[in-house]
């Protein structure tokens, strides 16, 4: 018999154990029993087990969007229309009240009557139009200088129609002036033998220095202006700027001259980023039609005589390019400009200009260079010297060169200063020389020479609302002309002040000053001043001189006024040109009218 170990015996007794009660709990019923090594039977209810899962809770709880969808479903609707009146904008117009009519009446000294008169349209934004004339003049002599009456008189009318884009404007006037050549020395015996006139015989003397037709002369001007301009003036880069312009003018004179002068122009641009392109167009003709010489016949009366034509064209384009950046701005750009006589002369300028703002526009630096073919028509002539001689030759001025710098600005609110100084080169010029042909120096012929100019300029102005304004300017001037002695006629300096003070708007003084430099003249008969020989001609100056005038305006209410204006206030008998003095003081007073 095999022996058992006691190894084996415990092996087989776990196994025993473990087979058993795998086979209780496969047993159905509710109570088992568990045999083991003690006393007494011990029992063990079955313990009923449920299975619990763990559930993951978040902290952060994640709500679904919720998307709604609205299905659309038409509604009737009914209603029914209440008519309403249009709403009515009241516009009032702002500032003073505007009356059509406007007269002013006056007469004075030396026999001098006065009437202005203007009738015009009231605000309106789609016309405006307007009538006006006047006379003046003085129908007594001045003591010892003659027959010295003159006369003017004016009248003409202007239209205004506004359209969407365009502005035309268009002005029509009528002027005559009449007035006599009376500058001749009363006591200068070789006047006399020079007109034929026996100066022992006062009754012969005395007919002479007062007649009316010896040395009269009157002008005719019709005047007419056309202008068209588009309203948009701003610097505006979708529309095209568009300026344009007819002048027409015709003169008639006393002894057979006319002209006629036309000139069509226009000016246009475009903005493209910071640079303005721009662009001028002018056509200017002159006609003139004037006696080649002046006579005097055996009457004394003057006479023209070989009457001829004069005729000149000048063609100018002016492209150029405005830019601005910051506080520079610039202009540069050309002025190709033809000047057409019997031949065709053609001229390129410099057109340069440019300034720079410091401090906020309390000083501008500006300087530029420019150049110009000028015209010279004898409307224009005659404006500035009334006593110029009709078969004076006419040319127009070439302004070869024009250089200037200066610098202006606003120290404050009411007070305004420009200072600039300019070197010009001048191809023509022209200077008015005693005529000694069909009178006696008491006209005036025209001289052209090359000139070179140096002018310094400074002007101030202070302006305190509308109730006072006070401006001064002062010019000086350095001639140099190339073949003459002198630059004849040319004042050295002239200095402009004038003021304006508005007491309560009852009570207007208006004051101007006006000096004048020393001027350099030549006559071809020896002068009683002092004078020096030269080149034939005796040559003398003709001292500085002042004028000042002075007026005063009350107004009772706003419809009627009455004022008092004093003339050459100093009293002065000054001479401008050369053997014409002026009046003396001349006060004139009278009233206004508006209706």
């Amino acid at each position: 018999m095999m022996k058992i170990s006691r190894f084996s015996l415990l092996v087989f007794f776990i196994a025993t154990l473990l087979f058993f009660q795998s086979y209780g709990q496969e047993n159905n019923k509710t109570e088992e029993i568990f045999l083991g090594i003690g006393s007494g039977n011990r029992k063990i209810s079955k313990i009923q087990k449920s299975s619990i899962s763990p559930n993951h809770t978040d902290s952060i709880t994640i709500v679904d969007e919720v998307k709604y969808y609205l299905e659309p479903k038409q509604h009737q609707v009914s209603y029914n229309i209440e008519n309403i009146k249009p709403a009515r904008l009241k516009i009032t117009a702002s500032g003073d009240k505007l009356y059509r009519g406007y007269l002013k009446a006056g007469a004075g000294a030396y026999l001098s009557p006065l009437l202005d008169f203007n009738y015009a349209s009231k605000r309106s934004r789609d016309e405006s139009w307007g009538f006006k004339g006047g006379t003046n003049g003085s129908f007594a002599n001045i003591k010892g200088m003659g027959n010295t009456k003159y006369s003017d008189l004016s009248f003409g009318g202007y239209y205004q129609k506004f359209f969407m884009d365009y502005d035309l404007w268009s002005e029509l006037d009528y002027e005559r002036n009449n007035y006599q050549f009376y500058g001749l020395d009363y006591q200068d015996s070789q006047m006399y033998d020079f007109y034929g006139i026996d100066s022992n015989d006062s009754l012969m003397k005395e007919s002479f220095q007062e007649a009316d037709s010896l040395f009269k002369q009157n002008y005719d001007l019709f005047d007419l202006h056309i202008k068209l301009n588009s309203l948009n003036i701003g610097r505006d880069s979708n529309k095209l700027r568009v300026k344009s312009w007819i002048d027409f003018h015709h003169l008639n004179s006393n002894y057979d001259l006319s002209e006629n002068h036309f000139l069509i122009g226009a000016h246009s641009g475009w903005l493209i980023l910071d640079e303005e392109f721009l662009g001028t167009f002018e056509l200017d003709i002159n006609s003139v039609n004037a006696p080649e010489t002046l006579i005097i016949n055996e009457d004394n009366i003057i006479q023209s005589s070989n009457l001829r034509n004069r005729s000149s064209g000048i063609i100018r384009l002016n492209p150029h390019i405005y830019s601005r950046k910051n506080n520079l701005i610039v202009k540069a750009g050309l002025s190709i400009q033809a000047n057409i006589n019997d031949k065709a002369k053609f001229h390129i300028f410099p057109d340069l200009e440019l300034s720079y703002s410091l401090f906020n526009n309390v000083f501008i630096p500006y300087g530029g260079w420019v150049g110009n073919v000028q015209r010279n028509t004898f409307n224009n002539i005659r404006l500035e010297n009334p006593f110029i001689s009709e078969d004076a030759n006419l040319q127009n001025t070439i302004q070869k060169s024009n250089l200037f710098a200066g610098v202006r600005g606003s120290l404050s609110s009411k007070f305004t200063f420009n200072l600039s100084a300019s070197f010009q080169k001048f191809d023509s010029m022209y200077f008015f020389t005693p005529d000694n042909i069909s009178s006696y120096g008491n006209k005036f012929q025209m001289t052209f020479d090359n000139l070179s100019q140096t002018s310094f300029m400074g002007e101030i102005t202070y302006q305190d609302s509308e109730k006072l304004k006070v401006s001064a300017k002062g010019e000086y001037f350095i001639f140099d002309p190339l073949n003459e002695l002198f630059a004849w006629q040319k004042p050295e300096f002239l200095i402009t002040l004038s003021a304006l003070l508005d007491l309560s708007d009852k009570i207007i003084v208006k004051s101007d000053i006006y000096l004048v430099g020393k001027r350099t003249v030549f006559s071809h008969h020896e002068p009683l001043i002092s004078n020096s020989f030269e080149d034939g001609k005796y040559v003398y100056n003709l001292s500085p001189l002042i004028d000042m005038n002075l007026s005063a305006e009350y107004r009772y209410n706003k419809k009627v006024s009455g004022f008092i204006q004093f003339n050459n206030f100093i009293g002065r008998k000054y001479q401008y040109w050369s053997n014409f003095p002026v009046q003396s003081i001349n006060i004139l007073g009278g009233v206004t009218f508006s209706f």
